[in-house]
């Protein structure tokens, strides 16, 4: 089957990813707010939507890559939206992270339209997505996903199947829990270890050795070198937000996760006092202040 790919959403690793689907031999429409994202893309190949045309329109798949759920609904649902424009069996692939009780929904709005929706989010960043070497996790009806699978095997090599429709996304939120968490961890050890005189470097030179997990060690190290924990690819009011679909998604089957809601409400607490632009990994300079705010507490 002939796919008329295109893509919605071109941050950053919107534009990687476009530009790995072009160069596997697709032809890929894109649409974004941003002129100069989209120029950025048409510039390696892409074609632009043009102005008045629906989105979606003539088109029988569509990636929507952004940052948050209640928009990728709007983009979908809306009057004029995909599932109005596409082809009918059409194929419309979330990539963002979105709660998974919301893809169960957006499934069956799609189905009842003669459109098809597979919740399939990527682990990785930039730099991943350039490389083809993204892991990623779909949901969604089988035989749709089997169809897609060489367009996403253009910038994910680590593909798994999880069955029905949200358990991609459910799969995604569970990877968040630890990834965030871990960071919480790391950052409050070595916010203890700089109170007692340690450096950063050491902490995560010796976690490195032990147990601790080795990709978010391999973020932070060369951060603690530089001694700078702002370098990393993504803002901690998307750790927020991601926190918050992994408490929907566990209230939806009346689940308590504890570590989880003390996570979130220490986000909660990072927001509010002004950290929602900051990097994830900037948790170890909130970590920091609480700790010398104590100290002048004394």
């Amino acid at each position: 089957m002939t796919f008329k790919i295109a893509f919605i959403g071109l941050g950053a690793m919107g534009q990687a990813i476009v530009s790995r689907i072009i160069q596997a031999g697709h032809s890929v429409t894109v649409h974004d707010l941003s002129a100069q994202a989209v120029n950025a893309t048409v510039e390696k190949g892409a074609t632009a939507l043009e102005q008045g045309v629906p989105l979606g329109s003539d088109k029988n798949l569509v990636f929507v890559s952004v940052s948050h759920a209640d928009i990728m609904e709007k983009l979908i649902c809306e009057e004029g939206g995909l599932l109005d424009g596409m082809d009918e069996g059409g194929i419309i692939v979330d990539l963002g992270t979105t709660p998974s009780g919301q893809c169960r929904q957006l499934a069956k709005l799609a189905s009842a339209k003669g459109k098809v929706f597979l919740d399939a989010p990527v682990s990785g960043s930039t730099p991943w997505a350039d490389a083809g070497t993204l892991a990623m996790m779909v949901g969604g009806e089988e035989q749709s996903y089997q169809r897609v699978r060489p367009i996403l095997s253009s910038f994910a090599n680590k593909i798994h199947y999880l069955g029905g429709s949200g358990n991609g996304q459910l799969l995604k939120l569970c990877h968040q829990l630890t990834f965030v968490s871990t960071i919480t961890g790391i950052s409050e050890a070595i916010a203890l270890a700089e109170a007692h005189g340690l450096k950063a470097k050491m902490v995560l030179d010796v976690l490195a050795d032990c147990v601790a997990p080795r990709h978010v060690i391999d973020f932070m190290l060369p951060m603690a070198e530089n001694e700078r924990f702002d370098q990393g690819r993504g803002t901690l009011k998307l750790g927020h937000k991601d926190l918050q679909a992994v408490k929907q998604s566990a209230e939806d089957v009346s689940l308590k996760l504890p570590l989880a809601e003390e996570l979130l409400g220490y986000m909660d607490k990072a927001m509010k006092e002004g950290w929602q632009d900051a990097d994830l990994f900037a948790l170890v300079d909130m970590a920091r202040d609480e700790f010398y705010a104590t100290m002048k507490s004394r």
